[in-house]
Parts: C-alpha cells; structure tokens; sequence
C-alpha cells in the first residue's frame, strides 16, 4: 500500500505542475496557428497535448533509477603511497550533497488522506463516464428503423460519396434533438423526428454531412480514448481547457470538410443556426457527436462567414511541425525536473535511530576496509560509505600496504524498515547493484551485497561482511 501511495502522490504533484506547463504551451503554439491554419491542424495539437498531460506526471511518478550515480566526493590524493594510521571515521561527510540531476525528495504530511481524496474523485468521475455511456446506449437503443424518402435517400447518398464514406446505417429517435453519431465499428446517423419529413435538402446535407464527416474521422473511437486519457487528470482546470479545445477544434474541422466538399459556407451556417433554434441542451452528459457539441455555435457560424482562407499546406505542416516539435521539447524539460514525494515508509525515529553511528569491519587480514556512517536528519536517515583498498604485498616482503584507493560516496535512495537499511546506486555504464545492513545485534552490523537484484527476505546474497560499532 506504501508504494501505492508513493506513486499516487508523485503523479498527483507532478501532474499539478506538469500538464499546466504542456497546456500553455500548446495554448501558445494553437494561438500562433489561429488565423492561418486549419482547426484539423490545431485540433491535433491539442490532442498531443492532452497525451503528454497524462505521460508526463505518469513517467514522473515510475519508481525508475534517475537519480543515483557512484560519485567520488573526497578522495586522497594520488601522491599517498602509504597508509599507516587507523581507519578513522568523519561524521561530517554524511552532510554530502546530492547528485546532479537528483530527484527532489520531499515529505508530504496526511499523503494517504490526500490519495483517499484523489480516489474517491476517480471513482466520482468513472461513475459519470458510465452513467453517460449508459445513457449514450439507451438512447442507441431507443432509434428505430425510419422510412427514407426520396430527398433523404438523395442527400444520404450525396453526403456519402462526396466524403468518402461506406454504408451508414440511418434511424430516429425521439431522445435527441439534432443528428447524432454513435458507433464505433458500426456507426449510425440518428435524427430527430422533425428531421424526418424535413423537405429541405440544404437543412439536411448540412446536418447529414456533419455527421458523415465526424464518421469520416473516426471522431465516435477517439472520443472515446481522450475521455480515458483525461480521467486521471480530469481534477486539473488545464486538463479541462485540453479537452475543451479538443472538442471544440473537433467540431470546427468537422465544418472546414462540409464547407469544402459538401455545402456553402454561408449556406451551412444558415442550416447550422436553424438547427441550433430547435435544439436543446441534455440535463445529463451522454457521449454522442451532434451538431451542436461543444457550445461553440457563434463562434462557428463566425468562421464560416469569415471565409478565411488557409495557408498554403506545405508552410501549415511546417507550422504543425513547429509546434509539435516545442510541445515535445517542453515534455522533455518537464520529464527531466520531476517531482519526488517520499512517504515514511515505516520508518519510525526510533528505529532510525538504532543505526546512527560509525560502523567498520574489523578483519585486518582483508585488502579492503569498509565503514559507514549514519546521521539522522530530521526524520530521516542519511549514510556515507568509506572504502579504502590497499595493494597486497608482495609475497614474502615485509613492509606497509600501499593505499590504492579512499573514497566516500552517499548512500542514496537509504530506506529503513525494521531492523533493516536497504540502498542502491548506479555506477557509470552499469545496471543498478542493491545493498542491505541489519542488525544482528547493537553492535554488529551485517551489510550484505545483494548484485543487480533488490535485496529481498530469502535472496542469496553476492557477498557480506560484519562491521562493528566503533564507540
């Protein structure tokens, strides 16, 4: 559960700031594009964002090895040739800083109450989105088979071949107030009763044609893949100002195809507002695409009567490309700057404070000494490990060892449970290798070298020592 709540928490902090960072990004680079470029181009801007809204405090959150690199921090100098003193133990150097491009750890009080709270918000949110699809079903289930007359059946067919479109199965229903689409691998056009007898073929090649070109996008299947993508991060007023301008850019593309291929532009914004005067807001969320959606009518009918011409589509995918380009540089800088929330993980004052000490091994017959250090800093434990290695004489000579190497690193990612510290670190063009101390009494301390491997209960150990507590 403790690993849980990390990574919820660590999503949570990132996502604040994360997905706010990639919204006013992409919100620059489609302001940029508004006047000249088509809302099919902007409408994809939008959608790259909403999906690095979510990566991002996703890939954030991940217990992934970003932080830890073997450092060297003190070092004798290379002139030493000869070592003859005790291992001598500075607590001081347990004060080390981190790593370059170390995670920031923080500690986040009443973390399991604010992820209770977050959970209870999705589950909110998921009984919302169910409710909408269930009522997206019966509505679905409520058209029945219409009568097509001789106009429809002309404009039907019309709309079909001059989008592209294969067969498209046509219904009514009183549930809806304007044409709806639902389907994803069949799907079906549903009008309003009013529409059924309606004479007029401008009044319906634009509400068919609308439909056809929704269709003719798949907008149905990705709709539905950006309300899932938007779930977790649908608390975020930026993540709502994404699927906003999802919709909205959704609705206005779905115009620039009918107005090209199908209709007039001021001819279909006639049709547009006709439509809208008979229509009808629902009391509860259902996931259709109708000629209404986004309530964006008046900015709509604005663009069609504007008649803006769009810029040549070679210098459009190169301001697409632009755009997208800087998006994903942004993504980049936030991925390399995230967020780091560490619980407690158990890890009481009073057990912490059983390891505080200097502790070294004590076998003079070995080429290497090894010693640690642990301090407490506020609730937390810190260590620093000091290694030293000799040169072996060589056989049969007497004389001193030749100090070959002396080096203190932190101990990084240090976490105490029980009577147990675990750590990792990464050397420089290797895999992660994990270490483990316990205590087998109050003066003895097993460190055990565990290899690529977490350490875990039962797990054969690489190689282990014993180090005494030096009073």
């Amino acid at each position: 559960m403790t690993t849980f709540n990390s990574f919820a928490l660590n999503f949570l902090a990132n996502a604040l700031w994360q997905v706010a960072f990639v919204a006013a990004i992409a919100a620059f680079g489609a302001w940029l594009m508004l006047r000249s470029v088509s809302a099919r181009y902007r409408h994809f801007v939008w959608v790259t964002a909403l999906i690095l809204g979510i990566a991002l405090p996703l890939w954030s959150a991940l217990p992934l090895e970003r932080e830890t690199r073997w450092m060297t921090l003190f070092s004798t100098p290379g002139v030493v040739s000869n070592y003859g003193a005790p291992l001598e133990i500075t607590p001081i150097q347990t004060q080390s800083q981190q790593p370059h491009g170390d995670s920031i750890w923080r500690h986040l009080p009443l973390g399991g109450t604010l992820v209770g709270l977050y959970l209870l918000f999705l589950l909110y949110r998921i009984h919302k989105l169910w409710r909408a699809w269930k009522l997206t079903l019966a509505i679905r289930q409520s058209a029945f088979p219409i009568a097509i007359s001789d106009t429809l059946r002309d404009v039907l067919e019309r709309c079909r071949k001059t989008m592209g479109v294969g067969e498209v199965a046509l219904a009514g229903s009183p549930s809806v107030a304007v044409p709806v689409t639902i389907g994803l691998r069949r799907p079906a056009i549903i009008l309003p009763e009013r529409l059924l007898a309606e004479n007029s073929t401008e009044l319906l090649s634009a509400a068919i044609g609308h439909e056809m070109a929704h269709i003719k996008r798949r907008d149905f299947a990705w709709n539905l893949i950006y309300e899932l993508l938007f779930l977790p991060i649908s608390f975020h007023p930026a993540a709502q100002l994404m699927k906003r301008r999802i919709n909205e850019t959704r609705e206005l593309a779905c115009d620039e195809t009918v107005s090209e291929l199908l209709l007039d532009a001021q001819a279909y914004a006639r049709s547009l507002v006709s439509l809208a005067n008979s229509s009808y807001s629902p009391n509860h969320t259902i996931y259709t695409l109708g000629v209404n959606d986004a309530d964006i009518l008046e900015e709509r009918v604005m663009k069609l009567l504007a008649k803006q011409t769009s810029v040549h589509s070679r210098r459009a995918t190169a301001l697409l490309g632009i755009t997208l380009f800087v998006i994903a540089l942004a993504g980049a800088v936030a991925a390399a700057f995230p967020i780091n929330i560490q619980q407690n993980r158990d890890q009481s004052v009073s057990t912490a404070k059983r390891f505080v000490g200097a502790w070294k091994n004590t076998n003079p017959e070995l080429p290497m000494e090894n010693a640690y250090v642990f301090m407490l800093e506020g609730n937390q434990l810190r260590g620093t490990a000091r290694t030293v290695m000799y040169e072996k004489p060589a056989p049969g000579t007497v004389g001193e060892r030749k100090l070959v190497i002396d080096d203190y690193s932190p101990l990084a990612n240090l976490i105490v449970e029980d009577a147990t510290i675990t750590w990792r670190f990464t050397p420089a063009n290797s895999p992660v290798l994990h270490w483990r101390a316990s205590l087998v009494n109050e003066d003895d301390l097993l460190v055990e070298f565990c290899g690529k491997q977490p350490c875990s209960p039962g797990q054969p150990v690489v190689n282990e020592e014993t180090l005494k507590r030096q009073r």
